[in-house]
């Protein structure tokens, strides 16, 4: 009996022990959407890392768990959430580390596929028609100013260039724009937020423009909020009221940012585009995906590289605080970092980030993925660089290897980096015609995936007319960089370096063939480009002056001598 007792007193204490455990509360709710409301679903399996088994969403969406030994402001790591026909919405959920909390539930938001793909397709649809109709407009505007002579034909053939390549760069950001919007949740906005996304999803574009104005100026609500904010670090007792309030303040205000840069992207003003992503980070200071999302914006279409940078190392040290200095997160803007300095010359400090996300991605996932391939093959390509081709040739093709037995996908398009890796590789060790077969493999494959008006396309081509130069095949090398020129100047616009580099190409060869002329014309439109970005003034302007002026030189000195 006694012994019964003992056994009898154990269980109750093991059950009020249970009961006594801090348990993690949450709920699984759909996106909410302009007429559709949002819905609590059951059925969607959770992993937790800390926890042993599969949770399962109940009824009325919710779940609920409790990790032995796990103190309040612990942190526990979401690793799955999965439901067949559903994705998640924050795609940045899995993996993240949260507080164990037993007041404060985790809201999981997810949204079903088919009305992602119909939404998306609903607002990319309404985007490219408004885009279009915009561009036929200003192109009516064009032929009206040539007819009436208050632009010369030069003027209307280099704005109608612009005009066009800005185009094509917009339309290039469309399907980016309504994956966002398309995942906006609407949720817990106000009515006229709300009026404003929805204008903004059917392409309405000038009413959201005034109803954001209509909030009053954005230097005032930024100040409003940065008091409270203020007002929040100084106090000790911040009531909750205050503490919502600023929450709903930024969220807005970085929405109507948000908003701001996709007007006025959707107009070709990237520049402007690129001031309302620095409102949003210096008002959202520890959100790594808005940081990655502007320095790859401003590192791409500004090409500010030390801009970008600056960015960068921004979203790695909160990535760092946020998912832990060896995260996936760290490991990816590790490489970004490497890639920006691969763009600014430096070589080394590149190669120094790339071993540093290759370290990361072995601790995470192993290295045995397509993400670290990716890493290899851009070792191999800064190997290439420093011209250690025995060296870029190893990483080059352990990327090739990984990609063959990872991605089923053999037109998948990060194959063609890998093929034109090669071919640069191999035409720097003299082996023509095993460069010239990898570059065609490049070049088929981009032309299938991306089309010819791409950049990736663009470097096939120079890498082709390159390589037919060394062949001394100049004909074919004018033929593949006017393809190059025509591409970047579609997604660059006149006035990019790219488009720069080629008319410097085609001078060259056109130097070489002895057809001075062609080339001087060639050279003048460099220069005029870089008059356009640079400046007048600026140091690379003033070296195609030079070289115009040399070749005029070189002209009358052929001219004469007939």
């Amino acid at each position: 009996m006694n012994m019964m007792k003992k056994v009898l007193w154990m269980m109750v204490g093991l059950c009020i022990g249970m009961s006594a455990m801090a348990q993690q509360s949450g709920i699984v709710r759909t996106l909410e959407r302009p007429s559709k409301p949002s819905e609590y679903l059951a059925g969607v399996s959770i992993d937790v890392l800390e926890y042993p088994n599969v949770i399962v969403s109940k009824k009325g969406g919710k779940f609920s768990f409790s990790i032995p030994g796990k103190r309040q402001g612990e942190s526990f790591t979401v690793t799955r959430v999965q439901k067949k026909g559903y994705s998640l919405v924050d795609k940045q959920l899995k993996g993240r580390r949260f507080a164990y909390s037993s007041s404060v539930p985790l809201e999981i938001v997810m949204v079903s596929d088919t009305q992602l793909e119909n939404d998306k397709r609903r607002i990319e649809d309404k985007a490219y028609d408004k885009a279009k109709k915009n561009y036929d407009q200003k192109v009516v505007a064009l032929e009206k100013q040539l007819k009436q002579k208050t632009i010369s034909e030069q003027e209307y053939r280099a704005k109608y260039e612009e005009l066009s390549s800005n185009y094509n760069n917009y339309i290039q950001l469309i399907d980016q724009m309504a994956e966002r919007y398309a995942t906006t949740d609407y949720s817990g906005m106000d009515e006229m937020s709300q009026e404003i996304q929805a204008c903004i999803e059917n392409a309405d574009l000038e009413q959201a423009d005034e109803l954001i104005n209509r909030k009053g100026s954005f230097d005032k609500r930024e100040q409003e909020l940065l008091n409270k904010m203020q007002l929040k670090e100084k106090s000790e007792q911040l009531s909750q009221q205050l503490e919502e309030d600023i929450d709903k303040e930024l969220e807005d205000l970085v929405r109507d940012y948000y908003n701001k840069y996709a007007i006025h992207v959707s107009k070709y003003e990237n520049d402007t585009a690129a001031y309302y992503l620095d409102r949003i980070v210096r008002l959202d200071t520890t959100n790594v995906d808005m940081l990655e999302f502007a320095a790859l914006f401003i590192d791409h279409y500004l090409m500010d590289y030390p801009r970008a940078l600056s960015y960068h190392q921004r979203a790695l040290l909160h990535a760092q605080e946020q998912y832990g200095v060896d995260s996936k997160e760290a490991g990816v803007i590790s490489e970004f970092i490497g890639l920006t300095y691969d763009h600014m010359g430096d070589m080394d400090k590149s190669l120094e980030w790339h071993h540093k996300a290759l370290d990361i991605y072995e601790q995470t996932e192993g290295l045995d993925n397509p993400d670290a391939a990716l890493v290899y093959t851009h070792i191999g390509r800064i190997y290439t660089s420093k011209d250690s081709l025995e060296k870029a040739l190893e990483y080059t093709l352990k990327g090739l290897d990984i990609r063959n037995r990872t991605i089923q996908d053999k037109d998948h398009q990060d194959f063609s980096q890998s093929y034109n890796n090669l071919g640069v590789i191999y035409a720097q060790m003299g082996d023509y015609e095993k460069a010239m077969e990898y570059h065609m493999k490049a070049l088929e494959l981009r032309e299938r995936v991306f089309g010819p008006k791409h950049d990736a396309t663009a470097l096939s081509y120079i890498n082709i007319a390159t390589l037919y130069c060394k062949l001394e095949d100049l004909d074919n090398a004018l033929i593949y960089f006017q393809k190059a020129h025509d591409a970047y100047q579609d997604v660059f616009g006149p006035a990019h370096p790219y488009v720069i580099n080629t008319w410097t190409y085609m001078a060259g060869v056109y130097l070489e063939q002895q057809e001075s002329g062609k080339a001087l014309e060639c050279y003048r439109q460099a220069l005029a480009a870089c008059e356009q970005y640079y400046g007048a003034d600026h140091s690379t302007t003033q070296q195609y002056r030079k070289a115009v002026t040399a070749v005029e030189e070189m002209l009358k000195q052929q001219q004469s001598n007939d």
